[in-house]
């Protein structure tokens, strides 16, 4: 009897202690998604991570979201101080480079099975998801192209017909043809980041090279720079672009613009993903084209990359994290809600499904389409330092505002664009 009774005496033990275990195992986690973007992105994703906090009520998921503007920086100082979040949005051209300034910040995608990576294109993975070690450590968001969204409703009403195909000079034609027929209307409005894009893929088309080459080479093409910085200033000296002054006060939000949302604005360039952000209430009768072509054209500086990259914090939550991240891209109910808020689906499976049920905007898939029939290859990710940027904003700016000439910009970014990428390293 005495040994029936130690025999039930353990067993209870040993249940109460498995009954610990599994409570341990089922303690809820917290994991915090970060990303930026604009409303139709933010509404979808928060109804997707519900659906999977539904599925999963072990998991509670943080969302942390806003606009571009300061996110970047916001994201820096967290990863400086080991607070980013378990899973969150960078900039197409930053795994490498924050790869290479917090290597042990990252969970080693293709050192783990959790999360399924074999949908995802593997060109793409290795040219823009890879740290300089060749480890995956971030998949796309989406597949977006850099375009020309056009609203056919200025062009139309200004009785202008923009063609499909243009060289940079032809552009500039269009554009005054289109403010002459009302004063009201530009061609296009830009902000910085358009600036720098636009520039880059014409040098890129004058001289085969980007700004930064992979061997930290700065472009010495000094007839190349000035043809673009003059392409540039003519847009603004000719009434092609709408004027820096009111521009700019969109710098950071451009869909806020008040002539774009006004169909007084024919051309706005941007990420595929980004279209649909765009307020069309007003009437908006949307297109897409592609970037003008030099004739003589040695590379077309036509983008096609990630929308963003997604990364994972290595660290206790990194096995519930790439869980979610797994369903989160591979999910056919994700899908349905996600959409293409991020870009064409990079997963082949999800964005076939999305096109058989009718779910993908037209005009995103009509720019992923028209954009890699031509693409060129991934811009370095130095192109897109932060330190790079804080010189040629403001050089640009300057050009704008007719404040320097393309001479005096070229020579400014030949002998001092050099010093700041060698720092850089």
């Amino acid at each position: 009897m005495k040994k029936l009774l130690a025999l039930i005496l353990t067993l209870g033990l040993l249940t109460s202690c498995l009954s610990g275990l599994a409570a341990a195992d089922s303690a809820p986690v917290t994991l915090r998604f970060s990303w930026w973007g604009g409303d139709a992105r933010h509404e979808a994703t928060l109804k997707a991570i519900a659906l999977y906090e539904e599925l999963n009520p072990g998991v509670k998921i943080e969302a942390e979201y806003s606009g571009y503007d300061g996110y970047n920086d916001k994201l820096l100082t967290q990863l400086a101080g080991g607070t980013q979040p378990d899973l969150f949005a960078v900039i197409a051209t930053a795994p490498a480079e924050y790869y290479g300034s917090f290597p042990d910040a990252f969970v080693k995608l293709d050192e783990q099975s959790t999360f399924d990576l074999s949908g995802f294109s593997q060109d793409f993975l290795k040219s823009f998801c890879s740290g300089t070690d060749g480890h995956i450590v971030a998949v796309p968001t989406g597949v977006a192209s850099y375009n020309f969204i056009m609203n056919r409703t200025v062009t139309k009403a200004a009785g202008i017909e923009i063609p499909e195909t243009m060289t940079w000079e032809e552009f500039i034609e269009v554009g005054k043809a289109l403010h002459a027929a009302n004063p009201d209307y530009y061609m296009l409005t830009l902000n910085d980041d358009d600036m720098n894009h636009l520039l880059r893929s014409y040098v890129r088309q004058l001289t085969g090279k980007w700004t930064v080459s992979e061997d930290n080479t700065v472009i010495d093409d000094r007839d190349a720079l000035i043809k673009a910085f003059t392409w540039l200033q003519t847009l603004y000296s000719e009434g092609v672009a709408e004027p820096m002054d009111t521009a700019f006060i969109y710098n950071g939000d451009k869909d806020a613009n008040k002539k774009l949302l006004g169909n007084e604005i024919a051309l706005s360039y941007r990420g595929s993903s980004s279209i649909v952000n765009m307020d069309t209430s007003a009437g908006m009768e949307l297109d897409v084209i592609n970037i003008p072509m030099d004739p003589d054209a040695k590379a077309t500086g036509v983008i096609t990359q990630p929308a963003q990259c997604m990364m994972i914090s290595a660290g206790p939550n990194s096995e519930e994290a790439l869980k979610f991240a797994n369903w989160f891209y591979n999910d056919k109910d994700a899908a349905l809600i996600l959409k293409d808020c991020r870009g064409v689906p990079p997963v082949a499976e999800i964005s076939s499904y999305l096109a058989e049920q009718g779910l993908l905007d037209p005009v995103v898939a009509k720019a992923v389409n028209i954009a890699s029939a031509i693409t060129d290859g991934p811009v370095y990710y130095v192109n897109e330092n932060s330190e790079v940027y804080g010189f040629l904003f403001p050089l640009m700016q300057q050009l704008a505002y007719l404040a320097i000439t393309p001479e005096e910009a070229a020579d400014m970014l030949l002998s001092e664009l050099p010093l700041i990428v060698e720092n850089i390293q």
